[in-house]
């Protein structure tokens, strides 16, 4: 059976807060998600949440969710050891740059992105995010 798969930088290389690019999801089945950090010392700290939405055309993510802006954050399970994060709690890194490899379920939803909540050093650290969308 032929595999179909569509990569999508999410994050490229961002240095401040905010959403990625968002993207449309619905067409596959499975989703995995690595995130990098680049730049990271001592006492830096980087944290991402994973959003996702529904609905038929593609949220804000950048602003509140209501029903008429409908997305949540998602919970991701890592790819190392099978443990999960909790989509309210997000995705930390600290003190030393880290790739993580991440699953997630895109059983209903249509978009999704990366919003990076905090970053402790604007200057010299960073965060990657892409996505690799399938098939089976």
């Amino acid at each position: 059976m032929q595999q179909t798969q569509s990569e999508i930088k999410i994050l490229d290389a961002k240095a401040a807060t905010g959403v990625g690019n968002t993207i449309l999801c619905s067409d596959f089945r499975h989703l995995d998600l690595v995130i990098a950090t680049d730049g990271m010392g001592a006492g830096d700290t980087i944290t991402v949440k994973i959003q996702g939405s529904s609905s038929l055309e593609a949220p804000a993510f950048g602003s509140a969710k209501t029903i008429d802006n409908e997305w949540d954050y998602i919970q991701t399970v890592d790819k190392e050891d099978g443990s999960t994060d909790d989509g309210d709690a997000g995705i930390s890194f600290a003190d030393a740059d880290d790739l993580r490899k991440l699953t997630i379920n895109v059983d209903g939803l249509s978009y999704f992105t990366v919003n990076v909540i905090t970053i402790s050093d604007t200057t010299n650290t960073s965060v990657s995010a892409r996505a690799t969308l399938y098939n089976d």
